[in-house]
């Protein structure tokens, strides 16, 4: 054996030994390095493949929840509404309408037709009554083109029309087209597609859409809305208040329904339209046959055989077949106006049957007692024969008001109106006032003034608004109302 050799390999073991060693504690140091390596490299590739699963989720949700204007446009196309979540309940009340709510739940989406369904678009069945000769006010034109072009301006005029994006006088653009309740999740939005206007109500993580079809009242004081389901009429919830350029509760609804199963009785058509053939109570018409505004004719008659007669005879300068109210008898001239400006009459008959000249009394139950501003009138009619004015003398409306011409709020007018039997030195205010006194009796004798019977709610208040009052009087609190409002303005 080499000594030499095995000396050698002697004196390298314990080299070997401590080469080993080094090698284990450079191993564990570099698994403990590389291990720390992986999992940064790990790290990365997950925050990698979240990120692709959150944008694929993101993509996933704009699949699933597409433009809700598409969706309720395609829904509607097959008579259907949105599913209704299984935490609601369905049931019907003694006059047939749906509801939809929670168990034990104090508000409520209302409908008169299936909630799974949507409103079915106006029926296009035939007339079942003879259309006893109206036009509309366009049958005028040809004729008296500058009457018709000034009326067509008037409050009578535009108190019904068929409703359109422009023709409603809210907003339907996105932040101004809201109503709150006083609920969070109990809302509406007033949308636009398919060239229609909708009120889309959220109710309790449910929503649904009802169309906006015919827009009732001129918007002096609000428009609100009705909408066909086949030939029956209803309201919808919501309505367009003028004075705060604001939705708002219609009428009588209750904060945080969504309630659309009012019906549209004969009666309110008869002082929003000129005419419409009423099928059967309460609420079924002919949606082909109406005629919207009031037009001449509810004035003068119906227009068909005059407008026939003097096609025929174009150089015959006589009116014909036409009632001219001013000809009437007073009472039967006021009586033409009282259709629609006094105590809400119910029918006797069959709607639309009044002609110029008539007896109110025959187609009309007599006035109730004295009734202040209510949701449709101020009573003008009773108001204002209360008045020594009216007492005293001959006048009738058209000596204040020419139907002809939209002269709403030109207090400077009316006011002249007043000095066609007034001198502005008899009014005990002349002195205090001066020369003024004769641009505005209308404030001091005839205010504003609001009623518990014209009541609108919101989610935080009650609102009432205010309208004319025509009694005429003398009434301090106006006149102190009006001489401080002066006293303002003049500095």
């Amino acid at each position: 054996m080499n000594s030499d050799l095995f000396e050698s390999e002697e004196k390298r073991v314990p080299s070997a030994k401590y080469l080993a060693v080094g090698s284990l504690i450079v191993a564990v140091l570099g698994f403990f390095f590389w291990t720390q390596v992986d999992q940064e490299v790990v790290d990365i590739g997950q925050l990698k493949r979240r990120q692709q699963v959150r944008r694929l989720q993101e993509e996933n949700e704009s699949i699933a929840r597409p433009d809700p204007d598409v969706v309720f446009a395609e829904l509607a196309k097959l008579g259907k509404a949105a599913p209704i979540p299984s935490y609601l309940q369905v049931d019907r009340n003694r006059a047939g309408a749906w509801i939809v709510r929670k168990p034990g739940g104090k508000v409520a989406a209302v409908l008169p037709f299936p909630p799974q369904q949507s409103p079915k678009p106006p029926s296009d069945a035939q007339p079942i009554h003879e259309n006893p000769g109206f036009l509309g006010a366009k049958a005028c034109e040809e004729c008296h083109a500058e009457t018709f072009a000034s009326f067509s301006k008037t409050s009578h005029h535009l108190t019904s029309h068929l409703a359109t994006p422009q023709s409603i006088r809210g907003s339907l653009d996105s932040g101004k087209n809201r109503l709150g309740t006083r609920l969070p999740n109990v809302s509406f939005k007033m949308v636009e597609h398919d060239g229609a206007a909708f009120q889309r109500a959220s109710f309790m993580g449910w929503e649904f859409e009802i169309p906006m079809q015919i827009v009732t009242g001129s918007a002096k004081l609000a428009q609100t809305f009705l909408y066909w389901n086949d030939d029956e009429l209803y309201q919808c919830n919501v309505t367009y208040l003028t004075d705060t350029d604001s939705w708002i509760n219609s009428p009588g609804y209750h904060d945080g329904d969504a309630a659309y199963e009012r019906p549209i009785i004969a009666r309110c058509l008869e002082c929003h339209t000129t005419y419409v053939d009423f099928r059967e109570p309460v609420n079924r018409f002919t949606p082909r046959s109406l005629i919207t505004g009031i037009s001449c004719e509810r004035c003068h008659g119906p227009g068909r055989e005059h407008v026939e007669y003097h096609r025929e005879n174009p150089r015959e300068k006589e009116s014909r077949f036409v009632t001219v109210p001013s000809d009437l008898p007073r009472d039967k001239e006021l009586q033409v106006c009282s259709q629609c400006h006094s105590s809400i009459t119910p029918l006797k008959g069959r709607p639309f049957r009044f002609r110029p000249g008539d007896d109110l009394i025959q187609h009309y139950e007599p006035p109730g007692e004295e009734s202040g501003n209510s949701v449709h009138t101020s009573n003008q009619l009773d108001r204002l024969g209360r008045s020594k004015c009216f007492l005293q003398t001959e006048m009738t409306c058209v000596d204040c008001h020419n139907p002809h011409q939209f002269e709403r709020g030109n207090i400077a007018l009316f006011s002249q109106r007043c000095m066609k039997c007034h001198q502005p030195q008899a009014c005990g205010m002349s002195d205090e006032v001066g020369e003024k006194i004769s641009t505005n009796c209308i404030d001091c004798h005839m205010p504003f003034t609001g009623s518990d019977q014209l009541r609108l709610d919101t989610a935080s208040e009650s609102i009432f608004p205010e309208m004319r009052d025509h009694y005429i009087r003398i009434d301090k609190q106006a006149s102190d109302a009006y001489l401080k409002q002066n006293a303002v303005s003049d500095k």
